[in-house]
């Protein structure tokens, strides 16, 4: 798993796919059928989609050829807008895509499948269906990859007992105020980085999951606006801002030089990370040879003791087919290899996300006691489970910019957090009202 790809959905706010203007890229077009042969164009990065997996497909399937394009969001614009997508695309799942009308529906390919079943699909796969308002209901319009429960730290146990503190419970989870508590602790004891949110990648998806936990929502019913007016999102932005002004961790302002947790928290220098069950795949490697025995995957954290547990998919990332598609049956044969045949096995024995099939749950690695301490905790989170909250109204970092920025703010005293809440709701809800506007 790479850095890039955690980055594309972890924790900011779910970024749409904007079509605008007839924008017009030389060597754009995906491809068509010579000879027999269908040339299928896949938007997807070549370290997971990798060259020797397009071998092995076009050996089995002779008459399809792979034309691999790495993802570029103005790229695709462009074919779209030219009436000409790639076969399949490499995406999370978006309300705002869906609202878009731009993935096809996969329903009738998977009830003929033999290889990808509906029984078969964990529940985590709902964060591609759409119903036309709520994402999680209706059509299926695409498929993870892979995913986690996003809301679970990694902790370094070692470090936690060098500073005099217990680590923490892999089944019963903390609360906030505990990890803040033990994340200023450890920076007393001198920690280098004491606990890594992924800060830089956004904290929509964190914000949603403390605000959902407190028993309130983010978004109104309809999901034409954003709330963040009331006493559990103050406390979830007050809790962010005390974690920044602590210095316990990474922010925008004290950002690590890697860009992610990983590198810190495999050499030992953090004691937590918020990266779920993805980070398990490095770990296994030799760079955290270090650690490894001292590594745990933990719940995610309440607000308070036996309150509501709460731990949404937020970066999951998958593909679909998009709409004009010119090759959709030829796509979904590369989807059933990708995403249910071999690649998928393979990535189910890594430990980088787990399975989107339920059948490729037997294969999670187990061998190391943190691999099975791991997949411990995922079982007894998975009743937890739920698809964050999505609005469709919701493009671009609007969220993402805005939390930051005033969170920041929050932190050094500058503003009050019902100012910063305000700020942040108005900043949001002037592009929700634009978008709901363009889509009519």
């Amino acid at each position: 798993m790479s850095m890039h790809h955690r980055k594309l959905g972890k924790f900011g706010a779910a970024v749409g796919l904007i079509v605008a203007g007839a924008i017009a890229l030389a060597g754009c077009s995906s491809g068509g059928s010579t000879g027999g042969v269908t040339t299928v164009t896949v938007m997807y990065q070549a370290n997971e989609f990798t060259p020797d997996m397009v071998k092995a497909f076009e050996k089995d399937n002779p008459d399809i050829k792979i034309n691999l394009i790495e993802p570029d969001d103005a790229r695709l614009n462009a074919m779209v807008t030219a009436g000409d997508p790639p076969d399949l695309v490499r995406s999370g799942p978006s309300a705002n895509l869906f609202a878009r009308g731009l993935a096809l529906p996969l329903d009738d390919y998977i009830a003929k499948s033999t290889v990808i079943k509906e029984a078969d699909l964990v529940a985590a796969n709902d964060a591609w269906k759409w119903d036309g308002t709520t994402r999680g209901k209706g059509k299926r319009y695409g498929l993870l990859k892979d995913w986690s429960p996003d809301v679970s730290f990694w902790q370094n146990t070692q470090i936690l007992k060098d500073a005099g503190i217990e680590p923490f419970s892999t089944t019963e989870p903390t609360t906030w105020d505990q990890l803040l508590t033990v994340a200023k602790q450890l920076k007393a004891a001198g920690v280098e980085n004491a606990v890594g949110l992924e800060w830089q990648w956004g904290l929509g998806g964190l914000l949603g999951a403390m605000v959902n936990q407190g028993g309130e929502t983010l978004y109104n019913k309809d999901l034409t606006e954003i709330n963040l007016e009331n006493p559990v999102a103050y406390r979830s932005l007050q809790w962010l801002a005390d974690y920044a002004s602590s210095g316990a961790g990474v922010t925008s302002e004290n950002p690590l030089a890697d860009g992610w947790d990983l590198p810190s928290f495999q050499t030992g220098k953090m004691a937590l990370s918020l990266d779920g069950y993805w980070l398990g795949g490095n770990l296994a490697g030799d760079d955290a040879a270090s650690v490894r025995d001292h590594v745990q995957l933990i719940p995610a954290p309440t607000w308070e003791v036996g309150g509501k547990r709460y731990n949404p998919v937020v970066g999951g990332i998958g593909g679909y087919i998009p709409v004009g598609s010119k090759h959709p049956d030829q796509a979904w044969r590369v989807m059933e290899y990708f995403f249910g045949g071999a690649p998928a096995e393979e990535r189910s024995k890594s430990g980088w996300g787990l399975p989107a099939l339920q059948s490729l749950w037997g294969n999670l690695p187990t061998a190391l006691p943190f691999q099975a301490s791991a997949v411990d905790t995922v079982n007894s989170e998975l009743k937890y489970i739920a698809i964050g909250e999505d609005s469709p109204y919701l493009t671009g970092t609007v969220l993402t910019d805005a939390l930051n920025s005033e969170i920041i703010a929050l932190s050094k005293g500058q503003i009050s957090v019902e100012d910063a809440a305000k700020k942040i709701q108005d900043q949001v809800n002037v592009v929700l009202k634009e978008t709901k506007d363009q889509l009519g």
